[in-house]
């Protein structure tokens, strides 16, 4: 049963997904208060449990940071080839092209993949995007970044912490760091069930640019990150966790910041929707791949 192995991850990731898509056609909540429970202790303390953790050595921080930026510099050019051949631009199509979903999707995946080692891997790039998101993300938006967000988010304190803790070699006390690390475990499910229960809320599909910016996300963020690891040598965890990073659907949250700037929300949706739908069959291949 080897082969069903890359499979075993994904499945447990959509079945979570799937239980908050079907719980938003029978009961509807305000999903804003789960999110800040997530956003404000849930993901803090995934953070700094992760990070805090297994030993983290400034080398494999430098290769993932290397990696990432790579991958966002070849995927950028991806998404300019786009828009040169095709004549089309678009903010709303540009920012889920560039932007994987890192933290539901992502972590999740990291961890049932590749277990904490991986997590921990997955933890670090998450904080790294989400700074990108809230700095060049916005930037591609309405033209300047929103630093000041950047920094009322949580999640960078707890990683400073956490990656302090870690390379200082500071013993943390166990009777602190258990309760951190259940808060954060427990955030998992709830990032894969509120990433379901939003991907209910998009009335309707657009095609056209929507399947090429999903196909770009998905097929050229492998690409990028194939080019990526060869380029930077990354060898083992960092390239596994690297490598499964470059094939992750759109972040829902560019749905959302495109919304919040007006600019063309329908069509970041339905990119979201149509990369998270081709990533159900693109990502086992990855892990067979990479595993």
């Amino acid at each position: 049963m080897e082969f069903l192995k890359p499979i075993a991850p994904v499945l447990q990731v959509f079945l979570l997904v799937a239980a908050g898509f079907v719980f938003a056609g029978w009961k509807k909540i305000n999903l804003t208060s789960v999110t800040e429970i997530v956003v404000y202790l849930g993901t803090p303390s995934l953070v700094f449990s992760s990070l805090a953790g297994k030993p983290l050595v400034a080398a494999d921080i430098a290769v993932l940071s290397a990696g990432v930026f790579l991958i966002f510099v070849i995927v950028g050019i991806l998404i300019q080839l786009y828009f040169w051949l095709s004549g089309f631009r678009a903010p709303g199509f540009a920012l889920p092209t560039l932007f994987m979903n890192a933290g539901n999707m992502g972590i999740p995946l990291a961890l049932f993949a590749f277990g904490p080692a991986g997590m921990q891997r997955a933890t670090l790039m998450f904080v790294i995007i989400t700074f990108l998101q809230y700095s060049l993300g916005i930037y591609i938006l309405n033209g300047r970044g929103n630093w000041r967000e950047i920094f009322r988010l949580p999640l960078i304190y707890a990683a400073v912490a956490g990656l302090s803790v870690n390379l200082a070699q500071v013993h943390f006390p166990e009777m602190l760091l258990q309760p951190i690390y259940m808060l954060g475990q427990a955030s998992i499910p709830l990032m894969l069930i509120s990433l379901g229960y939003r991907l209910r809320a998009v009335d309707s599909l657009q095609w056209g640019h929507a399947v090429g910016g999903a196909l770009v996300r998905v097929f050229g963020g492998f690409a990028a990150a194939v080019l990526a690891v060869s380029l930077i040598q990354a060898e083992g965890i960092n390239r596994q966790v690297l490598l499964l990073y470059g094939a992750l659907p759109a972040a829902v949250v560019t749905f959302i910041l495109t919304e919040k700037y007006r600019q063309s929300p329908a069509l970041a949706a339905s990119i979201v929707v149509l990369s998270t739908l081709l990533s159900v069959f693109t990502i086992p291949v990855v892990l067979w791949l990479i595993l």
